[in-house]
Formats: structure tokens, C-alpha cells, sequence
């Protein structure tokens, strides 16, 4: 399901629809996608011919999360990859900056011009990106730091107060395959992102037998918001007479 151009853009509409090579009296779209033709009908796929890549099925151009970045303040330079964790793709963003700037801030900005798919889940904080020997960016090597990457987490861990929280840490540890969640931690800002939401949504209703929506859930993205909201609204939750006792928190 295609259109025949776009509206009102005859240059771009030029562009990216030709005449088919194989039936000149079809069109084809130029996707953007680079393939080899290798038998009559079958085309392999190479990969792309721009730097576009797909994260959780969206499609998205690395470049506009660099250039949002770097209209933050202090960040000089930024270049973002698709990584592979826990066999789910999510972005890590290198930023060069030679300030202490705080992952929290960076995202409140990013959130103003890109949607939530398109905010890194990993930050990495250079005062200078590695170079080869000829003086060009070092790609391989800035992949390897993916290690010392940080994930956005308060700086102090609160553990559950009740049973509720205690079931909704469980469920989001499990998927995000994280430990230990605090109950203030943020879903998006921990690895989380619209498809691991979508699980969370379908395990809290198994274990809990709780219907919530995810609209909610983006306006509540913390343990201790969907647990409130939860035991506060509509929803009725009752929670067991042995609730477990607040718990001392520690440092991450």
C-alpha cells in the first residue's frame, strides 16, 4: 500500500518514484533499501544505502537523534549506534563533551523534538572521541565502550514498601532483564521502550488480574506511579494485610 507521490512535492515525488526496470508501464519506489538481484524474481538484500536503521520496528535516521543532541548544551559532538541487548535492539548514544551533564536533563530535552522510540536507552560521556592514526573517528573503537555506557537511574535505589510494588519490580526485572529496580527508576530511562511495554502491560494483568492502559503507563512510568495509580483509581486493586515493611535504601 503506496500513494503515487507525495502531495505537493513534484522534485521529491521525481526522486523517489522511477519508471520499473522490469514493466515500464509500473513504478517503483525507492526505498532507500540496497539489494542484488541473484535469480529471476529473487533479490537479496544488503542493507541500506543511507545510514537509516529499524528499532523495534521503526524506522529511524541515527543522524536526527545527533543533531538534537548536539543542540544540547555542552555536547560538542554526538554519534549514535544500534546495539543488541538481551536480543532486543535499543540506541546508545556517544556524546563529547568535557562537562558532568545529567542523562535525566539530556532526555527531558530530546523528548521535546523526538518521540520516545527515538531516545537512547545508553549514554556514554567522552571528552574526546578515539581517532585512527589518520585522524578519522574511530567507529570500531567507540563501539567497544558500549560497556561503560549508563543507563538513566537514580542515584539512590528505593526498594519496594508492598506487596504491589514487590510484584510490579519483579515483573519489570524480568523483562527488562535488570536487577535491582528501584521503585522511582523510570521504565523508558532503564532500557524499556514501546514493545517491552507492551509485555509489562500483558504480565501485570496475568499476575495481578489488573487492566491498565498504556496510555496510563506513560504518564506514570515508575514503580511506585503504576502503583498508586493502580491502588487509587478505578482499577480496585486490594492489597494483602501483610504488606512488606519499607526497606532501607542503598547506593547504586
Amino acid at each position: 500500500a503506496l500513494a503515487s507521490g507525495y502531495h505537493n512535492q513534484s522534485e521529491m515525488t521525481q526522486e523517489k518514484f522511477k519508471p520499473s526496470f522490469l514493466d515500464e508501464t509500473q513504478t517503483l519506489f525507492r526505498t532507500g533499501d540496497l539489494g542484488k538481484q541473484t535469480a529471476p524474481g529473487i533479490i537479496e538484500f544488503m542493507g541500506r544505502k543511507d545510514n537509516q536503521v529499524k528499532v523495534n520496528g521503526y524506522r529511524i535516521d541515527p543522524g536526527e537523534i545527533e543533531y538534537q543532541l548536539t543542540r544540547y548544551a555542552s555536547i560538542e559532538r554526538a554519534i549514535v549506534f544500534p546495539i543488541q541487548v538481551n536480543n532486543q535492539t535499543q540506541l546508545s548514544a556517544y556524546c563529547q563533551t568535557d562537562k558532568t551533564l545529567e542523562i535525566a536533563e539530556i532526555r527531558e530535552f530530546l523528548a521535546k523534538f523526538l518521540p520516545v522510540y527515538m531516545i537512547p536507552s545508553y549514554f556514554i560521556f567522552l571528552k574526546q572521541f578515539p581517532l585512527t592514526r589518520h585522524g578519522k573517528l574511530d567507529l570500531h573503537s567507540l563501539r567497544e565502550l558500549r560497556e561503560t555506557g549508563k543507563y538513566l537511574v537514580n542515584s539512590n535505589y528505593v526498594a519496594p514498601r508492598n506487596h504491589l510494588e514487590s510484584n510490579l519490580v519483579s515483573i519489570w526485572e524480568k523483562i527488562l532483564s535488570k536487577h535491582p529496580i528501584g521503585i522511582f527508576d523510570n521504565f523508558f530511562e532503564i532500557g524499556g521502550h514501546s514493545l517491552l511495554l507492551s509485555r509489562v502491560v500483558t504480565q501485570v494483568h496475568k499476575e495481578l488480574n489488573v487492566s491498565v492502559k498504556l496510555a496510563d503507563f506513560f504518564k506514570v512510568p515508575t514503580v511506585a506511579g503504576l502503583a498508586t495509580l493502580i491502588s487509587q483509581t478505578q482499577y480496585n486493586y486490594q492489597e494483602p494485610i501483610s504488606a512488606i515493611p519499607p526497606q532501607k535504601s542503598y547506593p547504586m
